[in-house]
């Protein structure tokens, strides 16, 4: 049996190995195939990996160039909008007879410079005595909301009474053109201009004029014991008619009104002479004085008492 087993697989080898190796080309087929289709899902996947990626940092990088364009763009205003030193002649001339006037205490001249000029402005003009005049008047211009309008910076030296160094100071003025002419707008309630002005101060060139009449303020100072004392009580004094106890009696310094409100906009109820007694009733906002006069109460600016 043996014998005949031997015989068949002799007559028949040829087959089965032939067999064998088809099967061994289908098993290689088969796995080389799976193996390929494998490797191109898997590149599939990865470039859907890189591209998220991509777009991650593309998107990243549009946000810091879109931060970057807009930092540009105002760095671009503001050369376009730079300060100019003592560029404009016509508006340098109304800046130095504006302050020719306030060291000459000349508020009618004052009046003539400004579209508004009221009482309390008067007031503070008239009452600081201190002031004997203006120097050294540097006029700096930015470009206002209009074509014929400037914020303008003033620095000067400014000469106190008894004091024999001038303090350097910083002064801000909007000024306009009308009727041919430029003068000093002077509208505090002028919410725009304000707001345009606000924005102006935080430009770079403006913060550096700032700092740098800071510096010249505090060396005079240093070097001038007079004026340093100087400096510092002036910026504590308060008006002397605020201090005055109720029901005591105060003094007019100049001819001035009377109002219904403790504001210029109030109703003009008398106006009183230069030394007209009145008896204070209390304080009042933005340093009006509350006051009975013959019988009536209103209105006085603090600085037009004593």
């Amino acid at each position: 049996m043996l014998d005949n087993f031997r015989e068949w697989l002799s007559d028949n080898l040829r087959y089965i190995l032939l067999g064998l190796a088809i099967l061994v080309v289908l098993v290689v087929l088969f796995f080389g195939i799976k193996a390929l289709t494998g490797g191109a899902s898997d590149k599939d996947k990865k470039p859907d990996a890189q591209t998220e990626q991509q777009k991650g940092s593309d998107d990243t990088k549009k946000s810091k160039d879109s931060d970057a364009d807009a930092k540009a763009q105002d760095e671009k205003k503001e050369d376009e909008n730079s300060l100019e030193k003592n560029a404009y002649p016509e508006v340098n001339s109304l800046i130095d007879a504006f302050y020719t006037a306030w060291g000459d205490k000349n508020v009618d001249r004052m009046k003539e410079l400004t579209d508004s000029f009221d009482a309390t402005d008067e007031a503070k003009v008239l009452n600081a005595t201190y002031i004997e005049s203006y120097s050294n008047i540097n006029v700096y211009t930015k470009k206002g909301l209009t074509d014929d309008s400037y914020v303008v910076f003033v620095s000067y030296d400014l000469k106190f009474a008894d004091v024999a160094t001038p303090a350097p100071g910083l002064a801000q003025l909007y000024v306009v053109k009308k009727d041919d002419k430029y003068t000093i707008h002077n509208d505090k309630s002028d919410t725009e201009v304000n707001e345009y002005i606000d924005k102006t101060n935080q430009d770079e060139d403006v913060k550096k004029l700032i700092s740098e009449v800071e510096t010249n303020l505090n060396k005079a100072m240093e070097s001038d014991a007079d004026l340093k004392a100087f400096e510092e009580q002036l910026g504590q004094e308060t008006s002397m008619a605020s201090m005055a106890d109720n029901g005591s009696t105060l003094t007019t310094q100049d001819v001035c009104n009377m109002r219904s409100e403790a504001g210029t906009d109030g109703e003009i109820l008398q106006e009183l002479q230069a030394g007209t007694k009145v008896t204070k009733v209390d304080n009042a906002e933005n340093n009006w004085i509350q006051v009975e006069y013959n019988g009536q109460t209103g209105y006085i600016f603090g600085d037009l008492l004593q």
